[in-house]
């Protein structure tokens, strides 16, 4: 009986395996974990680097591919996207110099981010109507305090909010304390008879980006097959 993980990787293969070879010139992972509920994300990313970028920001449609991987608090892959660039809604954009993803702004600008599906916060101007979904994004515009979350807009998968009306969120300016004292942290969530939050008091992170060593070229299976055995990897030696 296969896994989860295993099932979506071999079925990642082969759609790999079934679709042109692209050159690849240079390719990065990136990671984030939420701060009151425990989802993740993991995910890949590559362009051509001998390419010229304006400021040196490599945006959504200069990417050659962009997969993203949501991960339940247990581990658990809900939603996989795989070349996530070509879907609508996605906002993605990388600083070349710094090697970092840009996530201060709000998810529609320049300098922030969305990925998986179409963004709708009620001031995203998108239907609700058609919520559906993993999104993973940065502030809304009527926050000044840049922050991260991650929203289930249709509540497909059934977890408890975490934060406000989000599954999860990350502060990296705050303190999970500082969040629980705003009152707006999820009941599900909340340390029992005022004992100290576990496994502990820290603040929020931005998504985290880390290089490739290897090209992403051969077979073409590291662009996606690659990427779920590196996540893959990460999720056994967590357990």
């Amino acid at each position: 009986m296969f896994s989860t993980f295993k099932k979506a990787f071999f079925v990642g293969l082969a759609l790999t395996l079934a679709a042109p070879v692209r050159a690849v010139a240079i390719e990065f992972d990136f990671d984030w974990s939420g701060q009151i509920a425990g989802f993740s994300v993991e995910g890949s990313f590559g362009y051509d680097e001998t390419q010229s970028y304006t400021d040196g920001i490599v945006r959504t449609d200069d990417l050659d591919f962009l997969n993203i991987f949501f991960f339940a608090p247990d581990g658990t892959l809900l939603k996989s996207y795989v070349n996530n660039h070509l879907d609508p809604g996605v906002n993605f954009n990388f600083d070349t110099n710094t090697q970092t993803l840009l996530q201060t702004g709000s998810y529609n600008e320049s300098t922030g981010l969305n990925l998986g599906a179409p963004n709708f916060d009620r001031e995203s101007g998108n239907d609700p109507s058609q919520a559906a979904g993993l999104s993973f994004w940065s502030k809304p515009p009527r926050s000044s305090t840049p922050h991260l979350h991650i929203d289930d807009w249709a509540d497909e998968f059934g977890f408890p909010i975490g934060f406000s009306s989000h599954e999860d969120v990350s502060f990296p300016t705050r303190t999970t304390a500082q969040l629980i004292a705003t009152g707006r942290v999820g009941a599900a969530y909340l340390p029992p008879n005022g004992e100290p939050v576990e496994p502990n008091d820290g603040s929020g992170q931005f998504a985290r980006v880390t290089p490739v060593p290897e090209p992403a070229s051969l077979l073409g299976l590291s662009i996606l097959g690659g990427s779920l055995v590196t996540a893959g990897l990460k999720r056994r030696n967590a357990v």
